[in-house]
C-alpha cells in the first residue's frame, strides 16, 4: 500500500511537463513533446495525446522531463509512520523496485487554465513491488516486527489526482506554484509477504502474513489518511521543483498573442 506514493509522483511528472514549447521561444522542453496551448478549445484532447505519445519512452525514462526509468522504477528509501487508530507502526523500505507502471491506462486528463486546475485519472492493472524492509509496532493490538525482504502485488489500482495552482512572478516571467492537491485511490486486491518476521520465527511469520492478506481491506482504510497526506507531501515537493524549472508559458503557451 505504501508504495502507491511513487506511482502518483510519476503520473504528475508526466502530466505537468509533457505539454508544450512557448510560441516564438527556444524551449528547454524537448521537441518530441506535442505542443498544446492553454487558450485552445482542444487543450484536453491535445494533452491526452501528448501524454500517450510519451508512453513508449517510459521504459528508459525521460530525463529532460525529470521522469526516471519506469521498468522497474527504483526508489532508494521511504519511511512510513503511524501512531493512531488500530495501527501503530514505524517502517522503512529501502531499494524498492516497482514493475508494471508503464502498462497503465489513462482514464482521463483535463486542464482548466481559468482556475489552473490539473486532473489526471489512471489505472494500473498489475503492480509488483519488492523491497528491503524494517518494521516495528502493532496492528490491531498484535505486535509486528521484522526486517528482511518483502513483496507486494497490487491489482487494478485506480487513482485520481487534482492539482490547483496559482501564478507568481519570477525573473520577469509568470510561474506556477501549488495551492492545493487532492488525491483519491481505489484498488481491487493486495497480496503481500514479509520475510523474516519475529526474528525468523516461521510459525509466527506465516500467521502474521496470513492475517495481513486476509484483512488488507480494513487495514488499508486505517492507513488511508496517512497515505493521502504522504502522497500530497511528496507530490508537493516534486511538483514545486517542476514548476520552478519551467515558466507557465513553457508548460502551456498561449496560441493567441
Amino acid at each position: 500500500m505504501k508504495q502507491q506514493l511513487f506511482i502518483t509522483l510519476v503520473v504528475f511528472a508526466l502530466v505537468l511537463n509533457a505539454q508544450a514549447k512557448p510560441n516564438g521561444k527556444t524551449s528547454r522542453i524537448p521537441d518530441f513533446v506535442k505542443i498544446c496551448y492553454r487558450d485552445s478549445p482542444d487543450i484536453n484532447t491535445c494533452a491526452r495525446e501528448s501524454f500517450n505519445t510519451l508512453k513508449p519512452r517510459l521504459m528508459k525514462g525521460i530525463p529532460e522531463l525529470f521522469i526516471p526509468p519506469m521498468e522497474p522504477l527504483v526508489v532508494p528509501e521511504i519511511k512510513m509512520d503511524q501512531d493512531s487508530g488500530a495501527i501503530y507502526l514505524h517502517s522503512i523500505y529501502k531499494n524498492m523496485k516497482i514493475t508494471g507502471m508503464s502498462k497503465h491506462t489513462l482514464n482521463d486528463l483535463t486542464i482548466t487554465p481559468s482556475n489552473l486546475k490539473f486532473m489526471v485519472s489512471m489505472t494500473f492493472p498489475k503492480l509488483h513491488l519488492e523491497s528491503q524492509y524494517s518494521i516495528k509496532g502493532k496492528i490491531m493490538m498484535m505486535p509486528l516486527m521484522g526486517d528482511g525482504h518483502c513483496t507486494i502485488d497490487i491489482s487494478n489500482l485506480s487513482m485520481k489526482t487534482e492539482l490547483f495552482g496559482q501564478e507568481y512572478q519570477k525573473n520577469g516571467a509568470t510561474y506556477l506554484k501549488i495551492k492545493d492537491i487532492k488525491v483519491k485511490y481505489e484498488l481491487s486486491t493486495v497480496h503481500m509477504h514479509l520475510d523474516n518476521l519475529f526474528n525468523g520465527d516461521k510459525a509466527l511469520g506465516d500467521r502474521m502474513n496470513t492475517f495481513l492478506n486476509e484483512n488488507w481491506k480494513s487495514l488499508a482504510e486505517e492507513v488511508r489518511p496517512l497515505m493521502t497526506k504522504a502522497l500530497i507531501d511528496i507530490l508537493r515537493a516534486s511538483i514545486d521543483k517542476l514548476f520552478d524549472s519551467f515558466s507557465y508559458d513553457e508548460l502551456l503557451p498561449k496560441l493567441k498573442k
